[in-house]
């Protein structure tokens, strides 16, 4: 998790701010390079020094620096990702600190490099190996708070949420789905949200943003990784403005795929049905995901015209069942009316595997057919004007009304 001030790491858990770690000693500790004397002890490597308070854990603090050692070996030695950058000391080897009690672990601004013309950042990284995310844990963990220290090198100030789900993309590419099911249940169950939100922790949304570019890790570029990298590099901004944002940058990045943004975004709305009990292998590891949330529409005996109203984020999706009424023939007609401003609904047919498609509406209803007595319709809405903000966008629901006619 990352708090603008200070900290980057898990609050719902594991990324904690300073304000997160309690009072007294432990709250007087929380900055632990500005108290190096009450951590005497260290063991380290040609790039990583791990700092520890007491000699019963010197075991502790090696396990830990092979961990940021093999962090640091995946992501910046075999995947070109950029190390961080460290002030403390004269040797520039990162700090890492191991602080009892404090039952998280976060990585830290230890201040701005004035040397270059963007808004990077020294880092450093604090963990409490003896607690929650300690233990078979602590490997995966340490591998997602090292990223934010990479991200660092090269935006601090980026949209929080893609903090998050960008260090959960690489989480996950090496320790796999099945240990995150807290994250993506959490996901799951809001496809109306904008897909990369800041909800303050309230839930794991943030890091479930990693769902997306998992998909394009999966369906654009071939499996890698470097490519975030990319995004990184080109969401570099002058201190004080956050132009060009990740968003921008990763338009740039799919750009030479004949993609963009939202074109995959629409992909994705199609792809994410195929988890849960309908995966498929659309989705990698659909199978392991929960299904994600949908409503219902079912139409009444007799019914010639029936409409719900589609209302989620920008750049959400909202999933609607609709289930066949036994008056109706073998297809039923979809229209759309009623369009908020500045919105650009996208309505898809999905769950039906080949038959799957985008509807195009501008010219008037479209007939789909019913599959097992349902069709299922996603409704994503895009910006009218083609764009889009993460540091400016609303939480609001953006309607249109789908109409079905038998």
């Amino acid at each position: 998790m990352l708090t603008r001030t200070m900290v980057v790491g898990l609050v719902l858990s594991a990324c904690a701010s300073v304000e997160d770690v309690g009072s007294g000693e432990q709250a007087s500790n929380v900055v632990p390079w500005k108290q190096p004397a009450k951590w005497p002890y260290s063991v380290s490597s040609p790039r990583i020094l791990v700092h520890y308070q007491a000699t019963g854990d010197l075991a502790t603090a090696q396990d830990v620096l092979v961990d940021v050692e093999n962090a640091w070996t995946q992501q910046i030695t075999n995947n070109n990702g950029r190390a961080p950058i460290d002030e403390i000391g004269p040797d520039g080897r990162y700090d890492v600190w191991l602080q009892r009690g404090l039952d998280s672990l976060y990585v830290s601004s230890t201040g701005t490099n004035g040397a270059t013309s963007y808004d990077d950042a020294f880092t450093s990284m604090v963990l409490d190996p003896w607690g929650q995310y300690g233990g078979a844990e602590m490997p995966a963990n340490v591998f997602h708070e090292f990223r934010h220290g990479s991200q660092g090198t090269d935006d601090w100030y980026e949209a929080i949420e893609f903090f998050e789900a960008e260090a959960t993309l690489w989480e996950t590419a090496y320790y796999g789905y099945s240990r995150l099911s807290y994250v993506w249940t959490d996901y799951q169950a809001h496809p109306e949200w904008t897909p990369f939100r800041n909800d303050g922790y309230k839930t794991w949304f943030m890091y479930g943003g990693a769902l997306f570019l998992l998909y394009l890790r999966q369906h654009v570029f071939a499996g890698g990784l470097a490519w975030s990298n990319d995004v990184w590099l080109g969401a570099r901004n002058p201190p004080g403005t956050n132009e060009p944002d990740f968003v921008d940058s990763l338009d740039a990045v799919l750009a030479p795929h004949g993609t963009s943004v939202f074109a995959e975004l629409t992909s994705f709305a199609r792809a994410r049905w195929y988890t849960g009990p309908n995966a498929n292998g659309t989705l990698e590891a659909g199978d392991v995901l929960p299904a994600v949330a949908a409503t219902t529409h079912v139409r009444a005996s007799g019914a010639t015209h029936t409409s719900f109203v589609a209302g989620p984020q920008l750049l959400g999706t909202v999933y609607t069942v609709v289930t066949k009424a036994p008056t109706d023939g073998t297809s039923l007609g979809v229209s759309l009316s009623a369009i908020g401003s500045n919105a650009k609904p996208v309505v898809q047919l999905v769950g039906q595997g080949s038959g799957d498609r985008v509807l195009d509406l501008s010219a008037g209803p479209v007939r789909v057919p019913y599959a097992s007595g349902k069709a299922v319709l996603a409704v994503t809405m895009l910006p009218a004007n083609g764009q889009f903000d993460p540091d400016t966008v609303q939480t609001t629901a953006v309607k249109a009304t789908i109409g079905l006619d038998k």
